[in-house]
């Protein structure tokens, strides 16, 4: 597979939908530009594809850690892609246990205070506890 121009090996792997690949590619990134927050928002993006929540949202945090100084990811895909990994994670971690999964949920304030999905990870974790109805469109 070939490098295109202007895309790291991870991102051509992601689109490729081989996360497996992606992840060991951001990695070596990270080896050699281990500053670089693309890298480990590549990582993430992939870890959390693989469902491996815990893991990408340690990076996505250290993405977001490492981009207030360097500035090359849009704050707007970091925001969604994280709220997206968390909310994966906490709905995973309240099958077994509820609690759990709000705390997973709360982190994005954290991460966020300002972010686009603060009322939704509110909203989640009332729905992980049974104080809110989920609203889905049956097809028919």
């Amino acid at each position: 597979m070939g490098h295109q121009y202007g895309r790291s090996q991870a991102a051509v792997f992601i689109e490729d939908h081989d996360y497996d690949a992606a992840v060991a590619a951001a990695s070596e990134a990270i080896g050699r530009e281990p500053a670089y927050s693309e890298h480990w928002f590549e990582r993430a993006s992939a870890l959390a594809w693989l469902e491996r929540y815990d893991e990408a949202l340690g990076d996505f945090e250290r993405a977001r850690e490492l981009d207030r100084v360097i500035q090359v990811l849009e704050d707007d895909a970091l925001d969604d892609a994280y709220f997206s990994t968390l909310l994966g994670a906490a709905r995973a971690q309240a099958q077994a246990d509820v609690a759990a999964g709000c705390a997973t949920l709360a982190r994005y304030r954290a991460q966020f205070p300002a972010g686009r999905h603060v009322t939704d990870a509110e909203d989640w974790q009332k729905r992980l506890r049974g104080e809110l109805k989920s609203h889905f469109v049956k097809e028919r």
